[in-house]
């Protein structure tokens, strides 16, 4: 008894020491690679940022500032394990995040956003709310929008691949939804379905060029990111390169905040490294938490050092 007294005591103390430096990265924040609150002057620069490029490049030529679960900002009882984002999602578009990752739990023959079991408090229909705003407002942008069915289905009458039809049926003229890789010119003003189903008939998940090992050592993960990005600047213009910068290690107390204040820093510090004379290709750049500088240096590799971004 007084070993599993002991064993307990153990495992709430490091759940206090994770949480306290939680709260304490929380509170430091960072505003160029880790989230604190997206500046107003971030916000209104990077509204339009995609008006810039040419009509020409395929999507897979682009640089995207992206993040992972999205729409993750609520933590319910995880500990600090379930919240991968600060900013609500309107402020993630206004900020210039291009790639959404969104996790559909499939209830009542309608989707609710959640992260593992976790309720985001949020449905499907809002997000495709948000997204259809911002693109009435900034026709120059598009949004690449990844969907993956989260946790376990219930009480449906249909399958997840024929709600998704239901949802977006009406909205045709806001979605593109092909296997093939489109042309800027052909998505301006729309939500390009990355279908992480497989049954939802967008572009392929299994297609992509793809870094997401997401519980393995920080150093490690380093290493992976700094070799994708390597990948994608040295890749085929056809070639979707997608890059996680995300992760966590429960193991080691070490949640998707202490995770991403490591990770994104690599990041940023890779992208300003570069001895640039021309564009660079990134690929699409996942993030958790992302800050201010970071999604802007991602911005930036779409054009040459001289031309503004």
């Amino acid at each position: 008894m007084e070993l599993r007294s002991a064993g307990k005591a153990c495992q709430l103390l490091l759940l206090w020491v994770s949480c306290v430096a939680l709260w304490g990265e929380a509170a430091r924040g960072d505003s160029t690679s880790f989230a604190s609150q997206p500046a107003a002057a971030t916000v209104e620069k990077h509204k339009g940022w995609m008006a810039r490029l040419p009509d020409g490049h395929l999507l897979s030529q682009l640089s995207l500032p992206g993040t992972h679960d999205t729409c993750a900002l609520h933590d319910g009882f995880s500990f600090g394990f379930a919240k991968c984002q600060s900013w609500a999602l309107g402020d993630q578009l206004n900020a210039g995040i291009r790639f959404l990752d969104i996790r559909c739990r499939h209830l009542g023959d309608r989707f609710a956003i959640y992260h593992g079991i976790i309720d985001q408090r949020m449905g499907f229909d809002e997000v495709r709310d948000v997204c259809r705003d911002f693109l009435k407002q900034h026709p120059t942008e598009c949004i690449v929008m990844s969907v993956k069915e989260e946790s376990s289905a219930k009480g449906n009458t249909r399958s997840f691949a024929e709600t998704f039809a239901a949802i977006t049926q009406d909205d045709g003229k806001l979605w593109h939804i092909s296997t093939k890789m489109p042309k800027l010119q052909e998505v301006r003003g729309r939500v390009v379905l990355l279908d992480r189903v497989g049954t939802l008939g967008g572009l392929k998940w299994s297609a992509t060029q793809l870094q997401d090992q997401y519980s393995t050592p920080v150093e490690n993960k380093s290493k992976l990111i700094r070799a994708h990005f390597k990948k994608a600047s040295d890749g085929q213009k056809d070639q979707w390169f997608i890059n996680y910068c995300s992760g966590t290690l429960p193991g080691r107390l070490l949640t998707p905040r202490q995770y991403a204040a490591k990770t994104n820093a690599v990041a940023l510090d890779y992208v300003k490294q570069l001895k640039r004379k021309e564009r660079v290709r990134l690929g699409t750049v996942v993030m958790d938490f992302p800050g201010e500088e970071l999604i802007e240096q991602v911005i930036a590799t779409n054009f040459a050092p001289n031309q503004p971004n």
